[in-house]
């Protein structure tokens, strides 16, 4: 096993290469099952979840390799429904496979699937949508879905999931007629597969917004798809909340910034001075006193992403003041406060509120147990004194590639040590 070494107080300065976002990538990989052809996406990071939908994919019969920074898929030769129960059982992501099974195959069978576990994740809402569309569902060892033949109706769901969603877009394109989707999420990764499954051939509209309509996919495009998607809006808010923490300048491209105003106005009311330069490039730099963040409450796209959630805790630890963070989608999402606190953090968790008070942090040995809390403990241990010791990096390769590798590169100390 890896973990990451740190030696806090440098400031942060340099260039800051955004991967495209994990979150449109899961979905594009089980996408191209649909596809039953090739299709590249572009500058897709090797992190470990898209390894892992790699290998689910060579499972079922097709063929995903790296050439250079982008991903290349053949999904002509899949010829399974049966996911390995192995690999779904690490990841999530891997229910995003149903939706892309049932529009090949008629069928899709999955053990429950793994992930972070940061609270309860039901998948009835994919069932419930699903079955919506004519989907029957046989919850034993395996759930075991049957839709060969898929009608076009109304969905309504009772959250707005991104993964339900999506499950319900792929669905609804073996169905004749039109679907529509109703309570969607919004999130830009939606507009991704959107975006991608009309290049097939599909007709889809409304992503981005609280209703979908899918007609169903009558021909399907044969020829190669090259798809670039939206820049990562979580990677680049943790390497923002990191320059908060921590203080410096860093240069990004502008358009990474499409889809994460939310994070960008936090910093814009705040420490934050951005120079753009030829219209595509953003200096972002932090001055020595950031203030606090007031009230912050997590919620669906375009509320504050729950996502960055920990790591805007660990940038507020170093703001003047007490800043309030409301967790409103996962309820076990402050697990990682508990790993922050060892290095002299000021956190108080009241149910699904959670209390910061500015700290001097101290480097301390912790250890990470999600992706997103190990990143927030990353950002804790740049700005403590001292070193400090960051146990299970293979959360944080989850949804970063190479991570210490860019922050060494902005100036800061992170090695990867194997123990």
């Amino acid at each position: 096993m890896d973990k990451f070494i740190v030696r806090g107080g440098n400031k942060l300065f340099g260039k800051v290469k955004i991967q495209s976002a994990k979150n449109s990538i899961l979905p594009l990989i089980a996408g191209s099952v649909i596809a039953s052809g090739k299709t590249v996406i572009k500058n897709t990071p090797k992190i470990r979840d898209v390894v892992i939908m790699c290998e689910i994919i060579r499972f079922l019969g097709g063929k995903a390799e790296f050439l250079g920074d982008d991903l290349h898929l053949d999904t002509s030769l899949v010829n399974s429904w049966s996911l390995p129960s192995n690999l779904t059982s690490e990841i999530r992501a891997s229910l995003f496979m149903v939706g892309a099974l049932i529009c090949r195959f008629g069928y899709a069978s999955i053990k429950r699937p793994g992930g972070c576990r940061i609270g309860e994740r039901p998948i009835d809402i994919h069932v419930d949508a699903l079955k919506t569309l004519g989907v029957k569902v046989d919850e034993g060892e395996e759930i075991v879905f049957s839709g060969k033949i898929i009608n076009s109706g109304v969905i309504n769901l009772r959250f707005p999931s991104v993964g339900a969603t999506e499950n319900a877009m792929m669905t609804a394109l073996r169905g004749k007629g039109v679907s529509t989707i109703k309570n969607c999420a919004k999130e830009p990764e939606i507009e991704d597969l959107q975006k991608y499954l009309n290049m097939l051939g599909a007709n889809i509209k409304g992503a981005g917004t609280s209703v979908i309509t899918v007609e169903g996919l009558s021909k399907n495009n044969s020829g190669e798809i090259v798809f670039t998607p939206y820049p990562d809006r979580i990677e680049l808010g943790t390497y923002l909340f990191a320059l908060g923490a921590v203080g410096g300048e860093i240069e990004i491209h502008a358009e990474t910034f499409k889809n994460s105003q939310s994070v960008i106005n936090f910093f814009k009311d705040n420490a934050c001075k951005i120079h753009i330069i030829n219209d595509k490039i953003y200096n972002i730099s932090i001055s020595d006193t950031l203030r606090s963040f007031g009230k912050v409450c997590t919620g669906p796209y375009p509320a504050f992403p729950t996502d960055l959630h920990p790591q805007l805790v660990a940038c507020a630890l170093n703001a003047n003041g007490i800043t309030a963070v409301e967790e409103n989608v996962f309820e076990s999402r402050f697990a990682y406060a508990n790993e922050l606190k060892k290095f002299g953090a000021k956190i108080g968790v009241y149910g699904k509120l959670c209390l910061v008070e500015k700290s001097v942090l101290r480097g301390a040995n912790v250890v990470a147990g999600d992706l997103r809390g190990g990143a927030s403990l990353l950002i804790g241990a740049l700005s403590a004194d001292g070193q400090s010791e960051i146990k299970n990096a293979v959360h944080v390769d989850r949804g970063y590639y190479k991570i210490e590798e860019k922050f060494s590169a902005l100036g800061a100390y992170v090695k990867r040590v194997s123990y």
